[in-house]
């Protein structure tokens, strides 16, 4: 089975969506609109904070089915 791309090779890259509400998946998994994660803005995070931030980002990757 051949590769298929889904770049053209133009100089200004590939846009996949065009809106946030838009459903995308990778994987097998069911495709689902982009994630709003707010990051801590305080100069002084807690680790707490931190791990929370942290915490959803790899959640909105597994959604995707970016990570496993």
């Amino acid at each position: 089975m051949a590769v298929e791309y889904i770049g053209n090779g133009g100089p200004d890259g590939t846009v996949v969506t065009k809106a946030s509400t838009e459903k995308l998946g990778f994987y097998g998994t069911t495709p689902i609109a982009q994630a709003a994660v707010a990051a801590t803005t305080t100069t002084t995070a807690t680790t707490t904070a931190l791990q929370a931030d942290v915490d959803a980002i790899r959640t909105a990757l597994q959604n995707l089915g970016l990570i496993g």
